[in-house]
């Protein structure tokens, strides 16, 4: 299959990770997918995809503006439909698809113009009901969604699309996040091997809210003067969150290859996101057994098995998450239970195989429904 992989994001984040992941699995296991990337100009994707080897053209795919009107967003389409149209014909997909609504509308017109069958690969939880959406729904030939939370939704405002609506779970290599020796690590921080570590990993923006997690972390150290604070990620908040939250028991590391093993250094995993689809780094910290502590967000609850494998609390709220994570620092058997339990939901739910097969299963059947 000839699998042409639209993205239309420039940021790197969740989205961007789930899409690779499989990418890089078809790969492990020699799937029968020949992929082609095309991104956005200057898109962080880009380079990733490359490291695979994966063919890549970064071109200007035209602005989306859910502010402007139809008229507007419909001449913005015309350059890049053209250049999409081109390149299909070049490289002759089998399959389209398109990561995420932006990276949908962006190539959905294109696709129909080339007789290729469009896939919708969605990870958002907060896209609007209305016309619109309905109208994405009908124009894919098959749509892969991240949480049954999005697939009720666009059942809701489409019934009749029910059958092509699938339910994937982004998944992990979870091998990579085995325990880990992670002395070196704490080392390099200046920290002792007995000091307690909460952390994050996340994508420093507005959506995310690391700094409730921060506000958390003041508020901890209060009682819990020897925690320490880990936040791993970059984006457009990092220079005021560094200003705001000037702590010596806080690091902010960027973004980092290291990742499963810093999260070994981590008694507690935090997620504090207002909106998410369905978490890789929850995904990741789950994998490598680290108790954690989520806003109830998104596909978090589908994630921890309603809370059984980690603890939930209500998103922008400081205080349930201050106390959530004081009692799990105060309590090492409850980290561990939940650590097992998270692991072993992981291994059984949320491998990076797992999301790739079935990936495939549905580009299977885009492409034979168009035959």
């Amino acid at each position: 299959m000839r699998l042409l992989c639209v993205e239309h994001k420039t940021v790197f984040g969740g989205g961007q990770v789930a899409l690779l992941n499989a990418l890089a699995e078809w790969q492990t296991q020699r799937a029968e997918i020949t992929p082609f990337v095309v991104c956005s100009k200057g898109a962080a994707i880009a380079p990733h995809a490359r490291a695979l080897q994966i063919p890549c053209a970064e071109m200007d795919l035209g602005a989306i503006e859910k502010t402007r009107g139809i008229a507007w967003n419909l001449r913005q389409r015309v350059a890049p439909t053209r250049a999409l149209w081109q390149t299909m014909r070049a490289f002759q997909p089998d399959v389209l698809l398109a990561n995420g609504a932006y990276s949908f509308l962006a190539s959905a017109l294109a696709a129909n113009l080339a007789r290729v069958p469009a896939v919708w690969y969605e990870q958002n939880t907060t896209l609007p009901d209305g016309r619109a959406l309905a109208q994405l729904i009908r124009a894919a030939r098959e749509i892969i969604v991240v949480t049954e939370m999005i697939r009720a939704q666009f059942v809701k405002t489409h019934p009749r699309a029910a059958d092509k609506i699938h339910v994937i779970y982004n998944g992990v290599d979870t091998e990579h996040f085995r325990a880990d020796a992670a002395r070196a690590i704490r080392e390099s921080f200046g920290w002792t091997e007995s000091a307690r570590v909460v952390g994050t990993v996340s994508r420093l923006a507005p959506e995310k809210n690391v700094a409730l997690f921060l506000t958390a972390a003041q508020a901890l150290a209060r009682t819990l003067p020897d925690v320490k604070f880990l936040v791993v990620g970059d984006g457009p908040e990092r220079a005021s969150l560094q200003a705001q939250f000037q702590d010596a028991n806080i690091a902010f590391v960027g973004q980092r290859a290291d990742v499963p093993r810093l999260l070994q250094i981590c008694d507690v995993f935090v997620l504090a996101s207002n909106t998410e689809g369905f978490s890789v780094a929850l995904v990741e910290a789950m994998a490598a057994g680290r108790a954690i502590v989520a806003t109830d967000v998104g596909g978090a609850r589908e994630a921890l098995a309603d809370g059984a494998c980690g603890r939930l609390v209500p998103p922008r709220n400081v205080a349930a998450l201050t106390d959530a994570l004081q009692e799990l620092l105060r309590d090492k058997t409850a980290r561990d239970a939940l650590g097992e339990r998270a692991r072993a939901r992981a291994q059984q739910r949320f491998t990076r195989a797992q999301q790739a097969r079935q990936m495939q299963i549905v580009l299977e059947r885009a492409r034979a429904i168009s035959a």
